[in-house]
């Protein structure tokens, strides 16, 4: 039996090329110019946040319903969204939990209380 013959140039791994694409920069047109941008005005923007949970809602995404509503707890003061939702500092911080299942009361409060404020 011969020996099978190899290619010695080395190929590149899917390391290398991940990494290699997250320290690549973005190229611009020429000309374009380029802005620094933050999410943080649309997070603290409850009636952004409001329709954004109703979309998800009519998709039945639950688990975008908890990020949406988590991005916009980061943005906000936790102290005086659940005053204003009406549930304990407890219930909200289950809300928040990675398995949290919470019930569909504590989420019509949550929703009212984005809506009274937008």
């Amino acid at each position: 039996m011969g020996k099978i013959q190899t290619s010695k140039k080395l190929g590149k791994s899917s390391k290398s090329i991940l990494k290699a694409k997250a320290n690549a920069k973005p190229r611009l047109k020429v000309g374009s110019p380029a802005y620094d941008y933050s999410a943080a005005s649309e997070l603290a923007n409850r009636k952004f946040i409001s329709e954004a949970i109703a979309d998800a809602l009519i998709d039945g995404d639950a688990d975008a319903i908890r990020e949406i509503l988590l991005s916009h707890l980061e943005q906000v003061h936790k102290d005086n969204f659940y005053k204003d939702a009406g549930i304990s500092r407890r219930a909200l911080f289950k809300l928040m939990a990675p398995n949290a299942n919470p019930t569909l009361e504590s989420l019509a409060k949550v929703c009212k209380a984005l809506a009274e404020a937008a």
